[in-house]
């Protein structure tokens, strides 16, 4: 099974372009799901804010019990406390509690703890990582963006703690994490998140400013074919949000999947 979505479904300049201009936000969720035909999302909004069990609720009453989500570790867990040399259970204990709704109808398939390129490699960083494995007894997809990660040794370490290792699609850049197809667990989980060169240039949003073109999409659905004969279930998500894109090439590869262009 593949699972094709975005990072994300409520964004303002996706109206226009993805959703109508008329539509509400409180409406771009059943948009995305009844008229766009997606059956699954990544949420990134659980990265920058507390979530609470009443919105997760909300969002289960406004999906079909076959649509099913994705969601980020908030960023006190990836990016702060492994700095300060703060235990992250704490804190994965409060967010395990919050999302107890998306658990209890089993509609969340995984849970991304995606690092900055800061994160570096090294004995510390490493001992951080099993620390969330266990204080988490859910799944658990670990995404990388700095190059010192790419060792056989962090490949054995997610295989033996049940630990799904994220497959990045992003600059060709110096220091950045490269694109390797790899499967740590039974699941595979793919990021797309574009080839924009000024990745460390631009800031937020402009940074994922890129339309993948048919050529390059079809190389990445061989590999999406390939890994998911390997695993029992498969994720794939597109990043590229600036300004609907994400939506724009999710579509064309579901298509394509499909065998349907």
């Amino acid at each position: 099974m593949v699972y094709v979505g975005t990072s994300g479904f409520s964004f303002k300049d996706w109206r226009g372009v993805v959703y109508p201009e008329y539509l509400q936000p409180s409406q771009f969720l059943k948009y995305y799901w009844a008229v766009l035909g997606f059956r699954i999302v990544e949420l990134n909004f659980t990265y920058y804010t507390q979530p609470t069990w009443r919105s997760f609720v909300q969002m289960l009453r406004k999906t079909p019990p076959d649509f099913y989500f994705t969601l980020k570790f908030p960023g006190s867990v990836t990016h702060v406390l492994w700095k300060e040399g703060v235990d992250p259970r704490g804190e994965i204990e409060k967010f395990s509690e919050e999302i107890r709704p998306l658990l209890e109808e089993g509609r969340l398939k995984s849970s991304l703890a995606q690092f900055p390129f800061s994160f570096k490699f090294s004995a510390r960083n490493m001992e951080y990582l099993k620390k969330i494995r266990d204080g988490y007894p859910h799944e658990i997809a670990v995404e990388f963006r700095h190059y010192s990660w790419d060792r056989e040794e962090v490949y054995s370490f997610l295989s033996e703690n049940r630990i799904t290792f994220v497959i990045v699609d992003e600059p060709k850049l110096s220091g950045l994490f490269p694109y390797k197809l790899l499967v740590t667990s039974s699941r595979a989980y793919f990021r797309f998140h574009g080839r924009n060169p000024r990745w460390f240039e631009v800031e937020g949003e402009e940074r994922y400013d890129y339309l993948y073109s048919r050529e390059e999409l079809n190389l990445l659905l061989k590999d999406v074919k390939d890994i998911s004969q390997k695993v029992e279930e498969t994720y794939v998500f597109f990043n590229n949000c600036y300004k609907g894109q994400a939506a724009i090439n999710a579509l064309q590869f579901k298509e394509m999947l499909e065998g349907k262009m």
